[in-house]
């Protein structure tokens, strides 16, 4: 049963790759149908840094990690980290999303909402790990694609209601 009270998690877009926006903008739909499903909305904001609260998440869609964050992250679609000033940030890399939606014939879009959604459960789930079925999977396949496809790839009852107490406790960033 999803709680009562609306928990919200706000998210910012930087489109440093610059991928269709028609692209993101049906990732961003996804994302948010992803997180409603576990009884957390989520709200896109534009880019405008004197009004980014500061329990704001930003995404970074690139298209490859830096050189510094490259050599931790090879192979992998994305990755989620704190600043220095505890601001939450999750990158998603699209050169690797290419790959995906090309090796699995799957839209960019979805795997982008998909890597998205599991960055930042990165940062809303207190342990951080991996786990071994759904969106916190660390590898998905071409199960898990199809999945993605019908909506079923979720993340875990334990998971979200991880997610909903730390979005409730207003710990996003």
């Amino acid at each position: 049963m999803l709680p009562a009270l609306t928990l919200a998690v706000v998210l910012h877009m930087s489109n440093v790759a610059r991928v269709p926006q028609a692209t993101v903008d049906c990732a961003e739909e996804e994302v948010v149908r992803l997180y409603r499903g576990i009884g957390v909305e989520v709200e896109w904001r534009r880019f405008d840094s004197d009004r980014s609260a500061p329990s704001t998440i930003h995404v970074v869609l690139t298209k490859r990690p830096s050189d510094a964050l490259g050599r931790r992250v090879h192979g992998v679609m994305g990755a989620a980290l704190r600043t220095e000033e505890g601001i939450g940030v999750a990158y998603v890399f699209h050169r690797q999303v290419e790959a995906q939606a090309g090796q699995y014939a799957v839209s960019e879009s979805l795997i982008i909402a998909c890597a998205i959604a599991h960055e930042l459960g990165h940062l809303l789930l207190p342990d951080r790990r991996h786990s071994a079925l759904g969106l916190m999977r660390a590898r998905w396949d071409r199960d898990d694609f199809h999945r993605a496809e019908h909506g079923q790839l979720r993340f875990s009852p334990e998971e979200a209601d991880l997610i909903r107490r730390t979005a409730a406790a207003g710990r996003v960033s």
